[in-house]
């Protein structure tokens, strides 16, 4: 039988994100689902409605956003998720110098000056090395282009007002994968082993040059680790 996993993408993407991943994996070995994380301008809303459709269990993925989004849910209903994996994330809030950086590109966008992921950005989300390969960067801006600007706009506004999260770190008992990039400027891999460190049991790999798009800059990798995790934790079902 198959094992389901809900999938929470980032920000300015979508389940593009997790296609060459997915494709990696062992045919059958699970059976995904897709959130849509528009639709809420906190993430206790965002959590709701991801919550409020099936499946009853599963296992949890979510990157940067997406780990905003899954902590909340393991807040409000937590026998729900049967295991953890998150990619590229922190379970801090946003400092002050953060909130204002954010409020200064909310403020543009609101003023008409929304433009997706430019080829002047995307050295920010990827690693140097993924510039060069059309299907990582033509992706990119190809989610951030079908989110547009009322969806980057709900999706600022959840993640600048999410709590911190890390109190809530040593109460989550499903088996946990934390997974980040060695050269990820947006959320450090530092902050992704201060997640592992603090989850009872947790599992950490560090990709060496990769940046904020594991599943979409490693693709391989990911579904290797991802694979290894679900058939250590997951074997009987």
């Amino acid at each position: 039988m198959s094992l389901p996993a809900l999938f929470l993408p980032g920000q300015l993407t979508d389940e593009r994100l997790w296609a060459p991943m997915l494709a990696a994996l062992p045919s059958g070995l699970i059976a995904p689902h897709f959130a849509d994380l528009t639709r809420g301008e906190t993430v206790a809303a965002l959590a709701r409605q991801v919550l409020s459709a099936p499946p009853d269990k599963f296992v949890l993925v979510g990157l940067s956003l997406g780990g905003y989004v899954a902590f909340e849910m393991l807040r409000q209903c937590p026998a729900r998720v049967m295991g953890l994996v998150l990619f590229n994330t922190s379970a801090r809030a946003d400092d002050a110098e953060k909130l204002a950086a954010r409020e200064k590109i909310s403020q543009a966008s609101v003023e008409g000056k929304f433009t997706g992921v430019t080829n002047r950005l995307m050295p920010t989300i990827v690693h140097a090395r993924a510039l060069g390969n059309r299907a990582v960067t033509d992706t990119v801006m190809q989610m951030a282009a079908h989110i547009g600007q009322p969806g980057f706009l709900s999706q600022q506004q959840a993640i600048m007002s999410r709590p911190d999260s890390r109190d809530l770190l040593p109460h989550i008992h499903a088996p946990t994968l934390v997974v980040a990039g060695d050269s990820d400027t947006r959320t450090p891999p530092e902050l992704a082993r201060e997640i592992a460190q603090q989850i009872p049991g947790a599992e950490f790999h560090l990709l060496p040059q990769v940046g904020h798009l594991s599943p979409l800059e490693e693709p391989i990798a990911c579904a290797e680790i991802f694979t290894s995790f679900l058939q250590q934790h997951f074997a009987a079902l």
